[in-house]
């Protein structure tokens, strides 16, 4: 094609050269050409440019030879008989391989110039071409991160987009990607990457991860999934790509499916140890920290000194500390000892030994390694943090004087920090503790609550710390200080307080109980719950005010004081007498209970024989209750103790119907002589049980009730009355005249006033109320009676309604006895 071109262009004109000798050398030239002589030929034409500088051949055949030597790859010299072209036709002509010239030998701003200059006189795609690769190689070739890089960029992109669109996509795509990539147009990039990967299967695979690699940088996910489809092709980049997606995975978060896959298949034999280290650093992060420490030990054991190997010890340091594991973290510190002797993460690992070693309980050894670290590194970056745990361990061990210097060091040095306001709880509470010990500590816990107290608090806490102020003045009888503390809280301990301050300070006793009540109401807890009611019964005790004070004893009581107990039997004592104007109400019966109880069994324990007045006062309490059998177990077991003792068994054993028991005990009793409530209850008694025998001794039960009415004592009454009611019944059944005349009789004795026995009767009514009204009952009975006695006599009705009105305003009385209810009874039945 070459030879073609220069006959072409040499033979028409050979006619017109000037000399023969000329027109022989071109025809020579002409004839090695047509030959295939081209290498004569091409010297031939050297020497004739070189004897006829000016010949009109010139421009042809140095076009000639600069396509010569173009094809041997002389570049260079190409490009000088370019040069040397000078007429406008052969400077067309030669134009693209001129290019091609500076192309190759890499003069790429003079053929971005050229080029550039060229396509102002018009377009041309093959130009374009050649100003785009040249511009492009000028992009590959400058500095990075430039402003003069950036400029070229922009200068060369225009051109590479039109040509893309043309038929020389093929030639510049990548180039065109690579451009975007120099832009940061990464997601244009990936798109041309990924339209050759679809074009070219041969190519499929590396563009797929250049088209990764670009996602990585404005879409990770969407690069996770690239190479997760490059490694699922296996082809050459599978180790690679599996690689590169691991490192994806870890920065995306994704540790599961990082952990859960086949990755030390995957990678590449080489990269087998860095994927274990982002294998234990996932696993780090999923909390799987046992399995995170096996993976990182087997990095660590073969790796060389490296970034990745100080990666990997600081996550075995963190992986060691969370799992508690103080072997693995001592193997930790041991390797970053040996391969950075220097490193400031030392000290870390060593406040993390002592973490460790407190989270063991190994207290007194975190103590040393945490004092250890302070004083071998005391410009330690933590070391607020290192103080701050020495402050917690001496609280936790209540070292109270070792913990508030602590707290007052690390707030002298750091008062600032985030950790201050803490610490100052820890220094106000070993403050606190030092004073209970220490009482001549009170003056400095007041300073130290004032300046704790100046911190930003919640409303809760700030309360809690003005009452503790308050308390301290309080214990160093400061009352009107600590009363001036307490002048904005409403919180139950605060009224506590104001009501001791009102009681020691002013002396105000009924604002003390007033105020302690309501708090204790109200949930107040400053003070043992147990002492606060002994001193509210002390304080009601005082007042005269029983009911509230027996109250309090008995809350002091069950919230376990040490009661003495003289006071506790007093307290028996109070509820059984509230009983006995109450016997309906249980709950009184089951405190007296409870109570008089526990007194026998302190008199037990202090081997205090008990006291006949407290067994006999319980067993009247069990038999209230209903409770028969308890009451006999515990009456025989004091049966020796009195004839009060004897009475209230004997009764229990009638109520069981053990008549023959009961009566022995009766007859116990009434051997020796006695004018007391008891043995007149005693011989009422038995009399009762004689009249009921088979075959009774009638003169002798007379005698005895005789015995009693004679005998009569205000204070053993009713026993009397009734003995008076059953020598009538005995000794006038059926008579009424007897009976009106016994009932007269009766009424006479039980109101006069002459024999001394009466006086001394009837001055005991004025001292005994609820007696006096239990004698009144008798008499409207006696006298029920009489008219009764005499309406029958005389047949008088008006006699007998006036009976009839007597007795049921008397079964209107509710402290009528069971007795005399029976006795009414049994009278109207009659009557009516």
């Amino acid at each position: 094609m070459r030879a073609l071109w220069l006959l072409v262009l040499i033979t028409p004109f050979l006619h017109s050269v000037e000399t023969e000798e000329e027109g022989l050398f071109l025809r020579r030239i002409a004839d090695f050409w047509q030959e295939g002589e081209y290498q004569i030929a091409k010297s031939q034409m050297e020497e004739f440019i070189v004897e006829y500088p000016e010949s009109p051949f010139s421009d042809a055949l140095c076009a000639a030879l600069g396509d010569l030597f173009l094809r041997e790859k002389n570049f260079s010299t190409a490009l000088n008989y370019y040069a040397r072209v000078e007429s406008p036709e052969f400077y067309q002509r030669v134009f693209l391989n001129r290019m091609q010239c500076l192309y190759e030998m890499g003069w790429y701003a003079t053929l971005a110039d050229e080029c550039e200059a060229y396509l102002k006189q018009g377009s041309n795609l093959h130009v374009t071409y050649f100003l785009a690769i040249g511009l492009y190689h000028q992009c590959i070739n400058a500095s990075k991160e430039t402003a003069g890089l950036k400029l070229l960029v922009e200068r060369t992109l225009p051109y590479f987009e039109d040509l893309y669109q043309g038929e020389l996509r093929g030639e510049v795509a990548q180039g065109y990607a690579h451009l975007c990539c120099l832009s940061k147009n990464y997601q244009k990039a990936s798109a041309i990457y990924l339209d050759l990967a679809g074009k070219n299967p041969l190519l499929q695979e590396e563009m797929l991860f250049q088209v990764a690699l670009l996602q990585s940088e404005y879409d990770q996910e969407l690069a996770f999934t690239t190479f997760d489809q490059i490694v699922k092709l296996g082809q050459k980049r599978a180790c690679d790509a599996a690689y590169n997606r691991m490192i994806l995975a870890f920065d995306l978060g994704r540790y599961d499916s990082l952990v859960d896959g086949d990755l030390l298949r995957e990678v590449s034999e080489d990269r087998a140890g860095t994927a274990r280290l982002f294998l234990g650093r996932s696993l780090l992060n999923l909390k799987r920290y046992d399995q995170a420490l096996v993976e990182l030990k087997a990095y660590i054991q073969e790796a060389p000194i490296s970034d990745n190997l100080y990666a990997a010890l600081l996550s075995l340091l963190d992986a060691a500390f969370q799992a508690g594991d103080l072997p693995s973290l001592d193997a930790a510190i041991s390797k970053i000892q040996e391969c950075y002797p220097e490193n400031r993460e030392l000290p870390k690992a060593y406040f993390s030994r002592a973490q460790i070693l407190k989270k063991g309980e190994r207290i007194e050894e975190a103590k040393k390694q945490l004092e250890d670290l302070l004083a071998q590194h005391p410009e330690f970056e933590q070391k607020p943090q290192a103080l701050f745990e020495l402050t917690h361990l001496d609280y936790r061990a209540k070292n109270w004087t070792g913990c508030y210097e602590r707290a007052k060091a690390f707030l002298s040095q750091f008062p600032q920090h985030e950790l201050a306001p803490f610490v100052w709880r820890y220094a106000a509470s070993s403050s606190v503790e030092m004073s209970i010990h220490l009482p001549q500590h009170l003056p400095q816990l007041i300073l130290d609550l004032k300046e704790f107290l100046t911190l930003s608090l919640n409303e809760i806490e700030r309360n809690e710390w003005e009452l503790m102020l308050a308390k301290t003045y309080f214990e160093l009888n400061e009352y009107e200080l600590a009363m001036q503390s307490l002048e904005h809280q409403k919180t139950p301990n605060a009224k506590l307080l104001l009501a001791l301050c009102e009681r020691d300070g002013h002396r105000d006793v009924p604002l003390f109980c007033r105020l302690s009540e309501e708090a204790l109401e109200e949930g107040a807890n400053l003070v043992d719950l147990g002492q606060m009611h002994a001193s509210l019964y002390n304080a009601y005790l005082n007042l005269g005010k029983i009911d509230q004070s027996a109250e309090h004893l008995l809350q002091a009581f069950m919230a376990k004081v040490d009661i003495k107990l003289e006071n506790l039997i007093w307290l028996g004592e109070h509820y059984y007498a509230k009983l006995l104007l109450d016997e309906g109400n249980f709950v009184l019966a089951a405190r007296a209970a409870f109570l008089l109880d526990q007194c026998i069994g302190e008199l037990k324990k202090q081997n205090i024989f008990p006291l006949e007045l407290v067994v006999a006062k319980l067993a009247k309490v069990y038999s209230i209750l209903g409770r028969i059998d308890d009451e006999i177990s515990f009456l025989e077991e004091f049966s020796d103790s009195g004839d009060e003792t004897k009475l209230l068994l004997a009764e229990c054993y009638l109520k069981k119907g053990l008549v023959q028991k009961a009566s022995t005990l009766f007859d116990e009793i009434l051997l020796h002589t006695s004018r007391s409530p008891i043995h007149a209850s005693a011989a009422l008694q038995s009399a009762q049980l004689k009249l009921e025998e088979k075959n009774p001794n009638l003169a002798e039960v007379a005698k005895q009730l005789k015995n009693l009415v004679v005998q009569k004592q205000f204070e053993g009454e009713p026993y009397y009355l009734e003995a008076a009611l059953e020598y009538i019944h005995l000794q006038a059944p059926k008579d009424v005249k007897k009976r009106l005349s016994l009932f007269r009789k009766t009424q006479e004795d039980f109101t006069t006033t002459e024999d001394l026995l009466s006086k001394d009767y009837h001055a005991a009514r004025k001292q005994n109320p609820e007696k006096e009204k239990l004698y009144h009952h008798y008499m409207l009975f006696l006298e029920a009676n009489i008219l009764a006695l005499e309406s029958k006599l005389h047949s008088d009705h008006k006699l007998k309604q006036e009976a009839e009105d007597l007795l049921h305003k008397l079964q209107e009385e509710p402290s009528l006895t069971a007795a005399l209810k029976m006795r009414v009874k049994k009278l109207l039945n009659d009557e009516t």
